[in-house]
């Protein structure tokens, strides 16, 4: 079955509305909740009133942090890196705000309705203070008065300040024909999964019980946060994960909203629920991506490039996150080598506090800022040099021996041929063909562009001690039941991945059984003593993992038996389409379930009845911590990946239109190819809408001005079109040989389209160097190189 084009086992619930998600929950006595959130950017609270809002008929309690703080503990980071300031805070602003959208107050009411309208009864005794939403004023260094300090105890507004060097960057400079010296623009954008992030939560005060359900990616990690938080010990916290309408990463933090209401759930008699609105997933929720690069190249008159140092300074905004907000930023410095082997490396990453909401996950987790500064920066090499951008990736690639190869900052490389894989792309793209073909649309006045990158792809990651934290293995169960039937249960938490599919392909492979006959859940923290959740394109690997570790332990007990009932040696017996054979004797997989249930008298000798297994799996090779240089291994494994973008852009208008995209991708063994395809394009999609729609803006005073679909950009069905994708196969290191495969067009693709952005446009002079690649700001950029684009001429002309 591994291998096989199955479509997904879970589609007929979903198709057919029979998907249970957190709003589709209604226990008895279910009352609603409702936060009051800051409406400015930065204020000292001297009150906050709450007596009418109290007085509303339906309203069932009001709470403030003042109110909170004797039923529950501070959150921190849980970050143990050196560099990160020390940081604690509660679920709802006590003494200060931050950003627009901070929590203030929580109305528990008989609905909704009535919990909004309560809302609007609460008075706010707010000091406000100057605002700061500008990374590089908050630092001090566009020379301006000293900016106001979002964490008066720290002294400034830097969160966390770190650096490495590996090689000597200025004797590559001395050496150089040419030093690059440019600022690459990361903007801010925002995930947006269809389902936003809430909880609803019921404490059994007889028991002493919390039950939280929640729309999170790590279900068991959250049940040790709310242990933590509620003060109530780990055996009386139970944390259900539904099914989910999307995580992609915003929902693998721990919310202030989701303990928020574990705590109030604690003080009201009966359930309580909140989920966000779209309103409050736009602007006070979790955001990314933000950060600004100072490169400095050093680089040969043929290409190759001897030397980068880099200062990313990240835009965290208020870093009150659980877990922290400089994670992704941790991850972009950690790989921004990229595929390249560059002899001096140098980075410095400054985390820095700003009044807007906390930077944290999206999909790709600070690996697309990496992936955009370093192929941009083989591109604006090409352009200094004269030099295909091709060739300046050939002369720069990571050779193809020795494996494992260990990168500038430590990554240890298990992938197959960078080379061989883009050659395979040109190949493909027939790379002569489309240079030709984009000379002929330049003789005829159109803006054509051919953009190239390649990905390795941190997999099963670390996140710089968070696995430390919390285990970083994973555990399933897998229980043959009397009949046969076998059910898994998985740490791992689907968001729309198709798990209960990938992992049923990965059961039946071993066992040799129908996919009918397997089933799998996950998210319930009753059902497995732990699971480390999804998140880092780690499903496949640890998750797809540990599923065949159970399945093979349970095949060699059920092997044993058939051997015992067979009258031969364990090795006789082999085991294809559910029957365990021996010669001419056989035993089908039903009857040894039956036999080690209910006719013991089958068993070996000394065998425990029963076909139960809890496995866990260390997917291992991840460095926990840095070393004493600074370097480290992020991830367990690596995937791979080369892309190429052909655009075309209208200079009246500045639209971008995506000829095609294709990819050539290795995620190991891969499992399930029509998934694989899904994940493909499905990521080209948020990949698209990066760079070419979507775009958090806040004014100067910290207000969001993107807080509706109508403001904030997404790409539309129609908008994206069909990626070609080529899959390869090199099986990593780790059990079944498998890789991450969520990631990768989300993460090369916003660069393979600026760099495709930047060849269309060379003609009139524009560089790109930002993401933000929106019709406004591609009109913006040609009309600061000097170019008056008629919005007609195109028209006109034809």
């Amino acid at each position: 079955m591994i291998g096989e084009r199955v479509t997904r086992k879970e589609d007929v619930r979903f198709l057919t509305g029979a998907g249970r998600y957190l709003a589709d929950l209604r226990p008895a006595g279910l009352k609603h909740a409702a936060i009051l959130r800051s409406p400015v950017a930065h204020a000292r609270v001297n009150g906050i009133d709450t007596t009418a809002a109290k007085a509303l008929p339906g309203v069932v309690a009001v709470f403030t942090a003042a109110d909170l703080k004797e039923h529950s503990r501070p959150l921190s980071h849980r970050l143990a890196v050196p560099g990160i300031r020390p940081l604690e805070w509660y679920c709802l602003a006590d003494e200060k705000v931050r950003y627009v959208g901070e929590p203030l107050a929580v109305v528990v009411a008989e609905s909704r309705y009535v919990a909004e309208d309560a809302l609007e009864l609460i008075e706010l005794d707010l000091d406000e203070l100057d605002v700061v939403t500008d990374v590089r004023a908050s630092l001090g260094d566009d020379g301006e008065e000293s900016a106001p300090l979002l964490f008066e105890e720290w002294g400034d507004n830097v969160f966390y300040a770190g650096g490495f060097a590996n090689g000597d960057f200025d004797a590559a400079v001395a050496r150089a024909d040419g030093v690059l010296r440019e600022t690459i623009a990361h903007h801010r954008i925002v995930g947006l999964p269809l389902e936003g992030h809430g909880a609803c939560g019921h404490f059994d005060r007889t028991r002493g019980e919390l039950l939280l359900y929640s729309s999170n990616q790590q279900p068991h990690n959250l049940r040790t946060v709310v242990a933590d938080v509620t003060a109530l010990p780990l055996e009386k916290v139970r944390v259900i994960a539904p099914d989910m309408g999307g995580g992609f990463g915003n929902k693998q933090h721990f919310h202030r909203e989701e303990l928020l209401i574990a705590v109030v759930a604690t003080l009201v008699p009966d359930p309580v629920t909140w989920s966000a609105d779209r309103s409050e997933s736009l602007t006070g929720s979790v955001q990314s991506r933000q950060q600004e690069h100072d490169v400095e190249v050093a680089y040969r008159s043929d290409g190759r490039v001897l030397g980068v140092r880099t200062h990313v300074i990240a835009d965290l905004g208020s870093p009150t996150l659980y877990f922290s907000s400089i994670g992704p930023a941790l991850i972009t410095t950690s790989m921004l080598p990229g595929t390249y082997d560059i002899e001096a490396f140098e980075y410095r990453l400054t985390g820095v506090a700003t009044n807007k909401p906390p930077m944290g996950a999206y999909r790709g987790f600070g690996q697309p800022q990496a992936n955009f500064t370093i192929e941009r920066v083989m591109d604006l090499v090409a352009d200094a040099t004269g030099v295909d951008p091709a060739d300046v990736r050939r002369r720069n690639m990571v050779p193809d021996a020795p494996r494992p190869y260990f990168s500038a900052t430590g990554n240890r490389y298990d992938t197959p041929s960078f080379h061989e894989q883009m050659e395979v792309l040109l190949d493909e793209l027939d790379y002569p063909a489309v240079r030709r073909d984009q000379e002929e649309a330049r003789r005829e006045g159109r803006l054509v562009g051919v953009g190239l990158a390649n990905l390795v792809e941190c997999s099963t990651a670390n996140l710089f001690g968070f696995c430390s934290q919390f285990g970083g293995y994973e555990m399933a169960s897998v229980v043959v039941q009397p009949n046969g039937h076998v059910s898994i249960n998985c740490g791992t938490k689907s968001q729309g991945q198709g798990h209960q599919t990938i992992y049923a392909q990965i059961a039946a492979d071993v066992l040799t059984i129908p996919m009918s006959a397997i089933d799998v859940s996950d998210g319930d923290t009753a059902l497995l003593p732990h699971g480390m959740g999804t998140w880092g394109s780690r499903s496949a690997t640890a998750g797809g993992g540990v599923v065949l570790k159970g399945t093979r332990q349970i095949r060699d007990k059920m092997t044993a038996i058939a051997a015992h009932m067979l009258r031969v040696d364990g090795e006789e017996v082999e085991l294809s389409e559910g029957t365990f054979s021996a010669g001419a004797g056989r035993v089908t997989f039903a009857e040894v379930a039956h036999a080690a249930y209910l006719q013991t008298f089958l068993l070996p000798p000394g065998m425990d009845p029963g076909l139960a297994t809890i496995a866990s799996l260390d997917p291992g090779l991840a460095d926990p911590f840095p070393d004493a240089t600074g370097r480290m291994n992020a991830g367990s494994t690596f995937s791979t990946a080369a892309a190429a973008a052909v655009v075309e852009i209208d200079a009246g208008t500045g639209q971008v239109v995506i000829r095609s995209f294709r990819i050539v991708h290795d995620c190991g063994t891969v499992i399930n190819p029509l998934l694989l395809d899904g994940q493909i394009q499905g990521g080209f999609a948020q990949a698209l809408g990066a760079v070419l729609l979507e775009e958090v803006v806040h004014d100067a005073q910290g207000q969001p001005l993107t807080s509706t679909l109508l403001d904030y950009l997404i790409p539309s069905f129609s908008d994206v079109p069909r990626v070609h994708t080529h899959h390869r196969e090199h099986p990593s290191e780790l059990l079944g040989g498998f890789r991450g495969a969520g990631e990768a067009t989300t993460i090369c693709g916003p660069s393979a389209i600026a760099n495709a952005v930047h060849d269309a446009l060379g003609p009139l002079g524009v560089r790109v160097l930002q993401t933000n690649l929106s019709s406004r700001s591609i009109r913006e950029m040609i009309r600061s190189a000097g170019v008056k684009p008629d919005p007609f001429a195109r028209a006109l002309a034809s």
